[in-house]
């Protein structure tokens, strides 16, 4: 097996934490920066009607904001490693890649600040808040290891892939609060987009991931990992559950939402609220 992109010895655990401190340093800070300093100025550039929006739906509006930019981050770092970096298929438990490091760290950082932003700022309700609680300890508890090690970055990046759906789920919710009409050709092919990319990326890389983590399991790669690979098991589980859970809803939404466009338009102006 070769040695990781750092020059360690194979099975040789290497503890860096420089990509958690500055990366998911600078991460927690500058998405606290942009939920309390950027998304007010460019959201009520780009959309007056967030001027008109109440303070509450302002600070959702600005989560979301920043979902979006970390979506877009998450999507990027982990279609590089996956597409470009042969070696990460190649080794897929010690492959040592800074990218998927350095990706781990930022996502772990921007999960934090949304943390504090909900807690202090938005007002969620208490199903959905630990809903997010799980989600988010779930992940950060997973990308805390992988980017201090350097180990699994090639799981850890089949699961940050999944961040394709985030973009539509996202507008559903900007839709509704612009009370844009469901009936909306924009509002139903985002709503299709949104059900499309949250099966592909979340439902069908499900049984691909677990399929990766059989073929692995009980090596020597794996065991000498030791505790370290538990967060192959224990924070997936989680996640899988809260995707298919929200899936779930998801569909249901949509279905309702489709046939209540027979319906008139004021009976379909309930907010629709997943992630």
């Amino acid at each position: 097996m070769e040695a990781g992109g750092t020059g360690a010895r194979p099975h040789e655990l290497k503890y860096d934490p420089s990509y958690v401190l500055y990366g998911g340093g600078a991460s927690f800070l500058l998405n606290i920066i942009l939920f309390r300093l950027v998304s007010p100025v460019v959201s009520g550039c780009l959309v007056p009607a967030y001027r008109t929006l109440s303070i509450r739906d302002r600070m959702d509006w600005n989560d979301r904001f920043i979902s979006n930019i970390n979506a877009a981050l998450a999507i990027a770092m982990s279609a590089h490693t996956l597409f470009y970096e042969d070696a990460l298929s190649a080794d897929k438990v010690w492959h040592d890649s800074y990218v998927a490091r350095l990706a781990c760290g930022i996502i772990a950082g921007y999960m934090l600040a949304d943390v504090i932003c909900m807690l202090t700022w938005c007002h969620v309700g208490t199903g959905e808040l630990l809903g997010f609680m799980f989600h988010h300890a779930a992940t950060v508890y997973a990308y805390y290891f992988i980017s201090a090690y350097g180990v699994l970055c090639y799981f850890g990046m089949l699961r940050l892939i999944a961040e394709v759906s985030t973009p539509p789920v996202n507008q559903r919710w900007f839709f509704d609060i612009l009370d844009v009409p469901r009936s909306n050709c924009c509002v139903l092919l985002n709503g299709m987009l949104m059900v499309a990319t949250f099966f592909f990326f979340r439902m069908v890389t499900m049984p691909i991931y677990w399929y990766q983590i059989w073929l692995v399991t009980g090596t020597d790669a794996v065991l000498t990992l030791g505790h370290i690979q538990l967060i192959m098991y224990i924070p997936c589980f989680v996640l899988d559950a809260l995707n298919l859970y929200w899936f779930y809803k998801m569909c249901r939404g949509f279905i309702k939402a489709i046939k209540g466009l027979k319906k008139p338009v004021a009976n379909n102006s309930a907010k629709f609220k997943t992630l």
